[in-house]
């Protein structure tokens, strides 16, 4: 039978599948439980304790995401293989980067089909995930407590969303991800952080109640930062990728890196470089060779994907960083959109340059960066084939006003259109109605 569970009409089921996404959530949660609202939280087994910590004794309704993990692994594969078939390559560059080119490489028939699909035409990318739900909706369980659910992007139990009595509602976390792939289900609401998102989730999601939320992750430096009025001398790079999730484009990177130490020790500037949240303690030891001018901030404790949760006390080590440095180099990270919350000078480098940073410049065509970072060209630190990068990022930190005015844009960009507290009780009203 596919009905499986007993499900309350008044509750609300909430998807929490890393820490990352519980991060994005809990507002909510806590706005919910405080209106009386029956919520049921479903979180991984290894973050339970550590969630139900966070909550407090009072909340008691916590469940277990491996479970659902396990429900219907046969159509979660399908369902996987179905999202490839129908998308296609020309869903966007970052889905033919991430996700079509890897599984397309693999051997076996998956892979052969899906090199031979490449011949013909995708679908629409605002029709996949209507065409994913209409295809699944007969054959999913129901394994939820509640029709209403609180879903955090990207859900990797997206199959068991496509069932037709669910009133699904998805929480962007990051800026990147309407571009990244299809969601594989529909939702019935979508929150985003602003205007621009709101046009690229429609765009490639295709759902049609799309409403403006908060960017909760950069509460944090929105709510708290406070300019500093002494002498800095530092310019922070914060890393892209990491070698544990991104081998090859982290060593193109740390070749970029290399670059970056030699115009800061040209200038005599120090160089403070930031690694990823879910980087490997000591992966950018190698920079020590580049001079003394050259710091590594503080690795943050991880299991090596998202298990790490943004916490008060990593948010004060953040805006510490960003208090010592009178500058930003970025290459592709979201901790540029901090950066410039915090009104500091962004120099954004954009590469060009296929012969010495192959892997650099492919990343150019990823969606979310060429619309929302590279839109200004005539703000950025463009380095190609002709240039001397180490001259031209010199340039760019002596000469801060194109910087200054990328932040400024950036700044624009990312501002709220309503508080944190509004946009939890906008959450909240829409998962009430």
């Amino acid at each position: 039978m596919r009905n499986t569970v007993s499900v309350s009409s008044n509750a609300v089921t909430v998807l929490a599948s890393t820490l990352i996404n519980y991060n994005a959530v809990e507002p909510s949660l806590r706005r919910l439980d405080q209106a009386g609202v029956e919520t049921i939280l479903f979180v991984p087994d290894r973050y339970r304790e550590f969630v139900g910590q966070r909550l407090g004794g009072t909340f008691s309704r916590i469940r277990s995401y491996n479970q659902l993990l396990s429900k219907a692994r046969m159509m979660r594969l399908a369902h996987r293989y179905t999202e490839l078939l129908v998308a296609g390559p020309e869903f966007s560059e970052t889905y033919r980067f991430r996700e079509w080119d890897p599984a397309c490489s693999r051997a076996g028939l998956a892979g052969i089909s899906l090199r031979l699909r490449s011949a013909f035409p995708s679908a629409p990318k605002q029709y996949v995930n209507s065409y994913l739900e209409r295809l699944y909706a007969p054959f999913v369980p129901r394994v939820f407590p509640s029709n209403r659910i609180l879903v955090v992007t990207r859900s990797d139990i997206r199959h068991l969303l496509c069932h037709p009595d669910l009133d699904v509602v998805s929480l962007m976390e990051s800026w990147d991800h309407p571009p990244k792939a299809p969601m594989g289900y529909r939702s019935d609401t979508a929150f985003v952080w602003n205007r621009a998102l709101q046009r690229d989730w429609r765009e490639f999601q295709g759902d049609g109640d799309i409403r403006i939320g908060y960017p909760f992750k950069l509460r944090y430096v929105l709510e708290g930062f406070q300019k500093q009025t002494v002498a800095r001398n530092a310019v922070l790079y914060p890393a892209s990728f990491s070698k544990r999730s991104d081998p090859i484009f982290f060593a193109a990177e740390l070749r970029l890196l290399k670059v970056i130490c030699e115009a800061t020790r040209k200038l005599g500037i120090e160089l403070i470089v930031k690694p990823k949240p879910n980087g490997i303690r000591g992966e950018f030891d190698d920079l020590f060779d580049q001079g003394t001018h050259v710091s590594i901030a503080p690795y943050k404790d991880n299991d090596g994907s998202t298990g790490y949760f943004l916490d008060e006390q990593y948010n004060a080590e953040r805006l510490e960083l960003l208090s010592r440095c009178f500058a930003v180099i970025n290459l592709g990270t979201t901790f540029a959109i901090d950066a410039a919350a915090a009104r500091i000078p962004i120099i954004q480098l954009r590469l060009n340059d296929p012969a010495k940073f192959p892997e650099v410049t492919q990343a150019n065509r990823w969606v979310h960066l060429d619309r929302h970072f590279f839109s200004k060209p005539e703000l950025l630190c463009q380095i190609s084939e002709n240039d001397n990068p180490v001259d031209k990022i010199a340039h760019f930190i002596e000469h801060m006003d194109r910087a200054q005015s990328f932040s400024n844009y950036l700044f624009e960009w990312i501002s709220p259109e309503q508080t944190a507290e509004e946009a939890i009780s906008h959450i909240a009203r829409r998962l009430m109605q």
